[in-house]
């Protein structure tokens, strides 16, 4: 994504496309284009905008997004669906007795750094998508040792997406 991830230096282009984005958002979270409906609206997405304005002008975290790492998301449907899988067999066998629902903590080797603008923005990817299924939720990254920590209620071995980004099992 480059410059347009620079702190700063978003492009009016970008501002302009979420601006769209929020406006056709909002028309379907009201299901219609009442007037009051988008005042309200209206004024909602002016706000939000002046918001991510000043963040972005005051930002100095550089994020360099790339397109391959954004794209592993298409794997999260299919965690969501063996997560929640894993969760419900966990819940029933405590409910009846047949054994304890677990918590586990995990630990994995994640390539980071604070400066790199490719790390910090695939140290972000990995715990947004990480912490996106039931089973497991990223507590911490350690900069310093390169760990990223995780918990999960079913052990389960480190997901694809989280491979792909840089953890190693």
């Amino acid at each position: 994504m480059g410059d347009s991830a620079k702190p700063g230096r978003t492009s009016s282009k970008l501002r302009a496309l979420v601006c769209v984005l929020m406006t056709g958002e909002w028309i379907l979270l009201v299901v219609g284009v009442k007037l009051h409906e988008m005042i309200v609206g209206a004024a909602s997405i002016a706000a939000t905008a002046i918001f991510l304005y000043a963040v972005d002008r005051s930002e100095t975290q550089r994020f360099d997004f790339e397109w391959s790492d954004v794209a592993t998301a298409w794997r999260i449907p299919g965690y969501l669906i063996s997560d929640l899988y894993q969760i419900t067999v966990a819940l029933l066998r405590n409910l009846f007795g047949k054994g304890k629902a677990g918590s586990f903590y995990r630990v994995y080797r994640f390539k980071t750094e604070k400066t790199s603008p490719r790390l910090v923005a695939r140290r972000v990817l990995a715990t947004a998508y990480t912490s996106a299924t039931p089973n497991s939720i990223v507590i911490g990254i350690d900069y310093d040792q390169n760990l990223l920590l995780m918990h999960q209620v079913v052990c389960s071995p480190v997901t694809k997406i989280a491979q792909s980004l840089g953890a190693e099992p």
